[in-house]
């Protein structure tokens, strides 16, 4: 049996684009990286030279965990649209109450 193909690709994409977005935020970057700078970043989250290159789909993904972060007072009607925007393998940048900045990682619940 064992998880299916396609969940463990979208959990394998947003931990990918945890990663390459935490890069790109420590370098000061947004979601309006060049591409150069995207597949910087993502190379460095893979710690792989070998790694083929990333699908437009993780490419999107880590531009999307690099969106303006949710907040306590981010309209409730735009966090429920963010959550369901990111699904199912973009992690969702959010600013907790003491300044600090997490992804919330969608994992499939097969």
């Amino acid at each position: 049996m064992g998880t299916p193909g396609e969940v463990c690709r979208a959990h394998s994409r947003a931990a990918l684009a945890t990663g390459a977005a935490a890069i790109a935020l420590r370098r000061g970057l947004g979601p309006d990286l060049t591409d150069d700078q995207l597949l910087e970043c993502i190379a460095e989250a893979r710690d792989n030279d070998a790694a083929p290159a990333p699908s437009p789909e993780t490419r999107l993904a880590v531009r999307g965990a690099l969106r303006e972060p949710l907040t306590r007072a981010t309209d409730p009607e735009a966090v429920v649209d963010a959550v369901f925007e990111s699904l199912p393998d973009t992690p969702l940048r959010i600013v907790g109450p003491d300044g600090r900045a997490f992804f919330l990682v969608p994992i499939a619940a097969p």
